[in-house]
Formats: C-alpha cells, structure tokens, sequence
C-alpha cells in the first residue's frame, strides 16, 4: 500500500462542519480519507498509511473521548448534501429501511453476537446493524442507522425509531420502501400516522382474504391468471387487486412473476402489498425496484469504506466509526455532484466511480509530493518513504 500524502480534496467540506474543533476536523480528515484510500481501514493502519496522521494514539482519542456530538454531525452531514441539486432529497424520493451484519471474530465487540445470515444460510458472529437510507433517479445515501442489541429492542422497534428520526430532521419523501421482516401492522401504522406512503414484501404463507375465502397469498397465486407488461425493459406477469391482508387491512396486493433469464424459463415470484391503492402496477414495481439501493449501499461500503472493519471495544468508538463512514460516503456523493461529470457520476449505482476518482487524486498527490524534492534520489525517496513506517 502506497502512503497517502495529503487529506483527499472531498474532505474539504469537513472545515464548514460547526461540531468540531479545529483539531477534531484534522482527525476526521485523516479518518475520512483513510476509509477511502487506505487498504487497512481500522485506526492502526489509518494512523500508518496517511501521512498527515497525528499519531494512532490521537486517532484513538478522538473516536473514543473527545467531546463532540454524533448526532449534530449526522445533521450537518444531511445539511451538506441539501446544498448541491444532485443530493438534494425531495418529496418524489424514498425511504429505504432494512438491516445487515457486519462480521466479527472478537467476543468483546460492542453488541457482537450468533445471528443467522439468510444471505449466506448459516450463522455467523458479528453485528447487526438497521440503516435507513435515502434514494431517488439522482442519488443514494445514508440517512441514520441503529445497532440492534439483542434482549433490547426489537428490529421493527429500531425501524420505528428511524421513521421517527428521518421526520425529525426533516427527509420529505412520501415513500418508505421495507422487506418482510419489517412488514407488521404496527410498522405501517406507524408509517401512515404520519401519512407515509410503503411498499414492501409479504410471505408466501400470509393470509388475504379473496371472494369471501381466507388462504394463503401463494395459493392465491395458483388460482388467478397474470397478464405479462414490461417494467423498465423486464418482462413481468402481473395480477393486482385490493384485499384485505392479515395484520394489514385492505391494501393493495400485487403477485409479480418475472421472467428469469436463465435457459429454463423459470418465474420469480414476489408477493408485494402497499397503502399506495390508486397506484399503478407498473409504479409499484418500480418503486420496489429501488429497494435494491440498500443492498448497494451495504455491499459498497463492507468492500470499498471499512463497514465491518472497526475492531474498536468501546461503544463510542464503533458507534463514531460508523458515522464517520457515512461521513465519507456522503462527501463521496457530494464530490460527483460537484465535479465537471457529476451528472453521470453522482447517478452511478455503485460506488466505485467516486472511488476511483479518490484512489486517482491519492496517487497524483504521492507523484506530486516525490516531484517536489528533485534533489533527492529515487533510493534517498524511498529510504525516506519507509522511514514514515517505522
């Protein structure tokens, strides 16, 4: 791994932020630009492999017991992204809620314990972690999150807490897009008391009531003939109809079938429900579509930000880790937005654009800093470079 000679240019915002001291802003560069950049993303290799770093004891510090406030940094993070149009949220965006785990070997990681992975079917010892984010056609990015404890709260009990966070501060879209596990009466009740549109996933077993008979919605699906219509160049097999829903009441209940692209020709199946009545198939497809920017969001950053690679013992210290990654997501988001390709760039799904665009700058600033010392020898360069190692 390459040293990194100076703070990356989308830390720069980080100077207008009001809830940190002028030396806070120093260490949260440094850990900005060390999830970013640095291969080894934890404070040890942060501390060694970006240059401008105080010292890995003061890194350690400043996660651990400095004075300053998460949640007025998560505020001013959102307040930043308002001030560029391709991160500004809106009334046409949605609220996407859903959890994931991040693994881990010590026993004494805050909240680490045995959780099953349906993504992996097994179990697995790590954290679980409930996020909502923010999506729209423009952007993607992290709203607030909780850490599930277990013999603590439930996870929809951590979801509702998120709602209640994002209308706090103030996220304006109409629509909140969840999966199954979250999918409970209480949960969209919450929602509507603060007249919230959703779209979300049922069980095959959950129970609708159709022509005056109770069953379950996959035999349901045996007994009605779907009409084929193309979403977005996929071809689905749709039937769609307001019924009542076990813990749900009347909502509207859409059976998709979408052709799969393997040889065999097989159907998935999707068992959607929402309060959106009037709304059409074709929209709520769509809209369910866009609960996959979670999964992106999750999958960016375990690979490319440092998501699960806090090894830090201290609830403060994992808790700021984690904020500090949303930090750096979002500077991300706000550097495409800014830069001349912003319009492409800040509409990219994944990640790895901005990224590259990083890794780039990190490497044009290590070429600029050897440059700048033209009567030194590549060997006295390099004796030099491993010296800021020892």
């Amino acid at each position: 791994m390459l040293p990194i000679t100076s703070f990356l240019s989308c830390t720069s915002p980080i100077d207008e932020l009001e809830c940190l001291s002028y030396h806070q802003k120093h260490h949260a560069k440094t850990y900005v630009t060390g999830l970013v950049a640095a291969s080894n993303k934890t404070v040890d290799g942060i501390a060694t492999y970006v240059l401008p770093a105080k010292s890995e004891r003061a890194l350690n510090k400043f996660l651990t017991e400095y004075d300053w406030d998460e949640d007025r940094l998560n505020r001013e993070r959102l307040e930043l992204l308002q001030t560029e149009n391709e991160t500004r949220w809106s009334s046409d965006g949605v609220v996407v809620i859903d959890d994931t785990f991040t693994h881990k070997t010590g026993k004494q990681i805050p909240n680490a314990g045995k959780f099953y992975d349906h993504s992996t079917r097994g179990y697995i010892w790590g954290q679980n972690l409930v996020y909502a984010i923010y999506a729209d056609k423009k952007t993607t990015y992290p709203l607030c999150f909780r850490l599930y404890e277990k013999d603590s709260k439930t996870r929809v009990e951590l979801a509702t807490e998120l709602v209640d966070e994002c209308i706090e501060i103030g996220v304006p879209a109409d629509t909140y897009l969840f999966d199954i596990p979250y999918c409970s009466g209480e949960f969209v009740a919450h929602l509507e008391s603060y007249g919230k549109e959703w779209v979300s996933a049922i069980k095959s077993d959950r129970n609708v009531t159709y022509a005056g008979e109770r069953m379950r919605v996959d035999a349901l699906a045996e007994r009605i003939d779907t009409q084929p219509r193309t979403v977005d160049g996929e071809v689905y097999h749709i039937w769609t109809k307001k019924l009542d829903v076990s813990k749900l009441g009347e909502v509207k209940v859409l059976i998709t079938e979408k052709e799969s692209d393997d040889e065999d020709g097989e159907l998935s199946v999707k068992y959607i429900v929402s309060n959106k009545i009037d709304a059409p198939a074709s929209h709520l497809i769509a809209l369910y579509a866009m609960r996959w920017r979670i999964e992106t969001f999750f999958r960016d950053t375990k690979q490319d930000l440092g998501l699960g690679d806090c090894e830090m013992r201290s609830h403060a210290g994992v808790s700021r880790h984690w904020h500090l990654l949303m930090l750096a997501y979002s500077l991300l988001k706000l550097g495409a937005a800014q830069s001349a390709l912003g319009t492409v760039l800040s509409r990219a799904t994944s990640l790895r654009a901005d990224l590259k665009r990083s890794f780039r700058e990190a490497v044009q600033n290590l070429l600029s800093w050897a440059l700048s010392s033209p009567t030194r020898s590549i060997d006295e360069l390099m004796q030099e470079v491993e010296g800021l190692f020892i």
